[in-house]
């Protein structure tokens, strides 16, 4: 009797205190949230050896022995995006495509990363005052933010596909509907194991121009920055970072799109430029680039993609060695298919050629790549 009585004298309290909250009514939040993402699983085999597990870098060797067969989940992603309806707005995004920093092995040693994490792909708040907004968080670089159609969780890095989130402080201007300007402070480094980014005591400086004209659209944009050797014999020596991108995105017909990027710089580790090289004083690594990736979209479930790319460091920086990379292209083609118009299934081949620069001459390595994907957005 007595808890009936107090569940009573509770219930009645809250009335009171609701002010007379109908049934009918419902209390709402302050911001409005949208949770998304997909589930991604993959498949693939490659006829030689390549570089990384899930995604496809270079031609690491020819060897028959070599060859690959992978399926994996972890393209896997989720994410919030947060907005109070009109100045404030914010994203969380993540996929399970991290790397351990550290994986103890034993009581006393660890090794480098070798098992899937969480990894944090966007986490920011941006606030809108009339034509400017402030970001600060971790998002895109400035770069065009073209790519490929592949179905590879590395999107063409080091073939001519520059792309990479960093955490950063950026300010976008919006003169149109049309023209809009942008600079950034970014983390000089795309990992927080890179000390020689940030040992340079400087963030990386971006800035981007980007021009619609019709349903067409172009991207300038450039990047300087500096990184600072912390060991070896390069130890004290500076780095300098440089980029020059341009990107387009063009609807030749109301079924093909011609999209891609231009770029040429040195030092372009941090975009998945140059093959990775990052090197000190006058043995930086200049390089140039781009791809190009005609998408092809007609009435009906079926989706289609081509495109090449080129990374292309200048050999004359590079010494000869065994894994002396001087070149790396590929060519790739796929198709996507909608299923139940919910679920996409891909289907992608992919020709990779990476030279290197051996004590005996030039010499490519070259791989087939095949992927099969099912992707569910949600």
């Amino acid at each position: 009797m007595r808890k009936i009585i107090c569940a009573a004298v509770l219930m009645g309290m809250a009335a009171f205190c609701g002010g007379g909250l109908s049934a009918e009514e419902t209390a709402t939040g302050k911001y409005k949230v949208n949770f998304y993402g997909q589930i991604k699983s993959d498949v693939s085999y490659d006829a030689h050896g390549v570089a990384a597990d899930d995604y496809a870098m270079y031609v690491a060797s020819e060897k028959g022995i070599e060859r690959d067969f992978r399926a994996s989940a972890r393209g896997t992603r989720f994410g919030l995006d947060i907005t109070d309806g009109d100045k404030v707005s914010a994203k969380i995004e993540t996929d399970f495509l991290g790397l351990s920093e550290n994986v103890v092995t034993s009581t006393i040693t660890t090794t480098g990363g070798s098992t899937a994490d969480l990894r944090l792909r966007h986490a920011y708040v941006a606030l809108k005052a009339g034509k400017f907004e402030v970001l600060a968080g971790q998002t895109w670089h400035l770069l065009p933010l073209e790519f490929s159609g592949t179905n590879n969780e590395f999107a063409l890095g080091y073939s001519g596909v520059l792309w990479m989130r960093a955490p950063q402080l950026r300010l976008t201007y919006k003169a149109s509907d049309k023209l809009s300007f942008a600079a950034a402070a970014v983390r000089p480094t795309r990992k927080l194991t890179d000390s020689e980014g940030t040992a340079s005591g400087l963030p990386q400086a971006q800035a981007q121009a980007q021009l619609k004209v019709g349903k067409a659209k172009f991207t300038l944009m450039g990047a300087m920055g500096k990184w600072r050797a912390t060991s070896g014999a390069s130890l004290g020596k500076t780095g300098e970072v440089k980029l020059l991108d341009f990107g387009y995105n063009i609807p030749v017909t109301s079924v093909f799109t011609l999209n891609g990027q231009v770029w040429t710089g040195q030092n372009l580790y941090d975009f998945l430029g140059g093959i990775g090289y990052n090197q000190y004083g006058k043995s930086a690594v200049k390089a140039s680039g781009g791809f190009a990736n005609l998408a092809a979209k007609p009435a009906g479930r079926f989706s289609y993609n081509v495109a090449y790319g080129v990374d292309n460091p200048l050999n004359s920086k590079i010494a000869a060695g065994a894994t002396a990379k001087t070149k790396n292209t590929t060519l790739l083609a796929n198709a996507n298919c909608l299923v139940y118009e919910k679920v996409t299934v891909t289907l992608e081949a992919a020709r990779q050629v990476t030279e290197y620069h051996l004590a005996s001459g030039y010499v490519n390595r070259d791989n087939l790549h095949y992927q099969m994907s099912f992707k569910f957005p949600f």
